[in-house]
């Protein structure tokens, strides 16, 4: 299929490339077989951001109405769809189904319940224990798949917008974007950029569990991990629960560039 894959010269989420061996391998691991269509894309690029981000729905619940939007698919190999038993247990998801893509607190799966071939594919809420077929095939799923319109004059509102001092922004302050604000990339510059004085590493440590586990998306997900690798030098300024509280959470995320920065933490501690 042409024009699927998202032209991205950082490509977060693609891994390396597959050939045919890999993907029987791949197959007989999770005891499935593969959506001819999938195999077909990740030949091309294994995995990654993809053009058509929106699914249109009819149902509505807390987390979506009018489309679930879905930023990549997941690739063959760790950090892809060999993940799903790992994720399955972390996030406590129905057994025989392969994900393709999610946050933790929502998912789009394959669904082989009952049967090795032919999946449906299927929206979870984890949360709310919610569930709804999306469509009876991965054929069907793609072809719905929609491009996102901009709007052009929005986004001059949004680069016009009156954005805090946040060289000079305070505990409070940052406390209450962290708590209300809708806004995922002030959330991010936040957390990167508060100037914190002696003593309050560990009340940040409170704001960063409060955040991931009000929604542990890629962006904050990836902020805080990045914010644990910047100050990993005041380790010992930390205190250990709430150190090991993020951390856990941080390894149970699904996301490469969260890995990513584990690592390095790992690796200077």
């Amino acid at each position: 299929m042409k024009n699927f894959w998202l032209e991205d010269e950082d490509q977060t989420y693609a891994l390396k490339p597959v050939k045919r061996k890999d993907i029987i391998a791949a197959e007989k691991q999770l005891g499935v077989e593969l959506p001819a269509l999938y195999k077909k894309l990740v030949k091309k690029q294994n995995g990654g951001y993809i053009q058509r981000t929106l699914f249109p729905i009819s149902f509505v619940t807390d987390h979506v109405e009018e489309f679930i939007e879905v930023r990549s698919l997941y690739g063959i190999g760790e950090d892809g769809i060999l993940d799903t038993d790992y994720l399955i247990k972390e996030w406590g998801l129905p057994s025989d189904i392969v994900l393709l893509d999610g946050d933790g607190h929502t998912w789009v799966a394959l669904d082989y319940r009952g049967k090795k071939r032919k999946p449906s594919v299927v929206y979870l809420e984890v949360e709310e224990g919610n569930e709804f077929q999306l469509a009876e095939s991965f054929d069907e799923f793609i072809a719905a798949l929609e491009e996102e319109e901009y709007d052009v004059e929005e986004e001059d509102m949004i680069d016009d917008m009156d954005i805090p001092d946040l060289d000079n922004i305070s505990k409070r302050e940052a406390e209450e974007i962290f708590r209300t604000s809708e806004d995922e990339i002030l959330i991010r510059s936040v957390i990167i950029n508060i100037p914190l004085a002696a003593g309050d590493m560990n009340w940040m440590l409170d704001q960063l569990i409060y955040l991931l586990k009000k929604r542990s998306t890629e962006g904050i997900a990836e902020s805080v991990a990045d914010f644990l690798l910047i100050y990993s030098r005041f380790r010992s300024e930390m205190d250990d629960s709430k150190y090991t509280s993020l951390m856990k959470k941080l390894r149970s995320l699904p996301y490469p560039g969260v890995k990513m920065d584990l690592e390095m933490i790992d690796e200077n501690n």
